[in-house]
């Protein structure tokens, strides 16, 4: 078990307070009271040592949530995407410059999509190529279909459609399809905006990125992060297909506010945001945005690595100057507009001092904090000025605890008290 690699100590030692940390406890005892929930893990870290670790109420009808529950990660699985392409820039393999085009012909020729009026779109040639930057910063102007009408520019009633009209595959469906085959598609379909100049939060930008590692290290996706991330780690209980030796720890997934398991799509777009793809009999379709699964405290090694400037227990996974890269501001003046309005790195979402202050929902901790979260209720906060690592992981699909983990978040951030 993974939980057997981490070093834990008293909240004490480490400058937690025990008597704030009980917070915690009381906000999970209301909250399962409340029904906004049936269950969660919550760990917190600080200096590399974890001083609380506790599950709370249920995985599943019938069965108590534990510490080693297996969760699905969906977007917080992009994090570890972004890192495997930052280690292919450490080793020269590519350039954060260079336009896609360079590895996958097919986007050597991306036309944009421009909506005259409600009824004519018509397509014109992209400013420029797509580069990598723009695809690790959400800036490559690819979208959901599952942002189909959200939004209120026109271009949001017509590309998303056209995505699902053309059979993408960029929600949590796993179809007989493999990354190189959908990553044609996507090339093939026009895109919202120029690249650079708009931001929008696209599982198809991510998987384009698990298809570039594939192509410049001769490797599948799946595979890649088994060898360079994955095992290195230690992490050895994440996966994008569980076995099913683990099956019964898996978290079941239930309707935020009541007690009732999801097992269709949630109703959002066009796409099949469900949980069943955990169990799909088909397993070849690696998609690093929103596709592995795994336990907390494998998680956390994660985390801690990307806290520690890419290192882990004397194993090196990432440089110091590209965790810098990950976790500043990357998009300049744009924002995670659609979902927290907080800056962006590479593919995290980032506190800075003027932007989401204290009353704001998604306040991570103060300055420099950085964080993700996944589509089931799952989320991760680092905080460097205070060394902390956060994780809550509850059952809700579509986020639906979001507000609550995030109060877990601020009582964890209050209970640092010392040095």
């Amino acid at each position: 078990m993974s939980s057997e690699l981490i070093t834990q100590a008293e909240p004490e030692e480490v400058g937690v307070s025990s008597a704030y940390l009980a917070n915690i406890d009381a906000l999970q005892k209301r909250y399962l009271a409340e029904n906004a929930y049936q269950g969660s893990v919550v760990l917190v870290a600080r200096h590399g040592k974890v001083c609380y670790f506790k599950a709370f109420g249920d995985a599943d009808d019938d069965v108590p949530m534990a510490t080693d529950s297996v969760f699905r990660l969906a977007s917080m699985s992009k994090v570890v995407a972004a890192v495997a392409v930052l280690q292919q820039f450490e080793r020269g393999l590519i350039a954060l410059h260079e336009p896609i085009s360079t590895y996958l012909p097919e986007f050597a020729d991306t036309k944009v999509a421009v909506v005259k009026d409600w009824a004519v779109t018509q397509l014109r040639t992209a400013s420029r190529e797509i580069t990598v930057h723009d695809l690790l910063t959400m800036t490559a102007g690819m979208t959901n279909t599952w942002w189909h009408g959200l939004f209120e520019p026109p271009i949001y009633h017509v590309v998303p459609k056209l995505y699902h009209e053309a059979g993408l595959v960029d929600d949590l469906n796993t179809p007989p399809t493999t990354l190189e085959e959908n990553t044609k598609l996507i090339a093939s379909l026009p895109l919202i905006a120029d690249p650079g100049t708009m931001f929008d939060y696209s599982n198809n930008s991510v998987d384009v990125l698990c298809r570039l590692v594939e192509v410049v290290s001769g490797l599948d996706f799946n595979s890649y992060l088994q060898q360079n991330i994955f095992t290195p780690l230690q992490m050895n209980e994440t996966w994008f297909f569980p076995p099913e030796e683990v099956w019964g720890r898996i978290a079941a997934v239930y309707w935020a506010g009541r007690r009732e398991k999801q097992t269709e799509a949630s109703p959002l777009g066009l796409g099949m945001l469900g949980p069943q793809y955990t169990f799909s009999e088909h397993k070849t379709l690696f998609s690093g945005a929103g596709g592995l699964h795994g336990t907390t405290a494998d998680y956390f090694r994660f985390a801690q690595m990307l806290l520690n400037n890419g290192e882990l227990e004397g194993v090196r996974v990432l440089s110091p100057a590209s965790v810098r890269l990950m976790t500043t501001n990357q998009i300049g003046d744009l924002s995670n507009w659609q979902l927290t309005q907080n800056k962006w790195g590479y593919m995290v979402d980032i506190q800075e001092g003027e932007n989401a202050p204290a009353g704001s929902i998604h306040y991570l901790g103060g300055p420099g904090a950085y964080s993700w979260q996944g589509f089931f209720s799952t989320k991760f906060v680092n905080n460097p000025r205070l060394d902390t690592t956060i994780l809550t992981m509850s059952t809700p699909g579509f986020d639906g605890a979001l507000p609550h983990n995030l109060r877990l978040v601020a009582a964890a951030t209050a209970a640092v008290v010392g040095d």
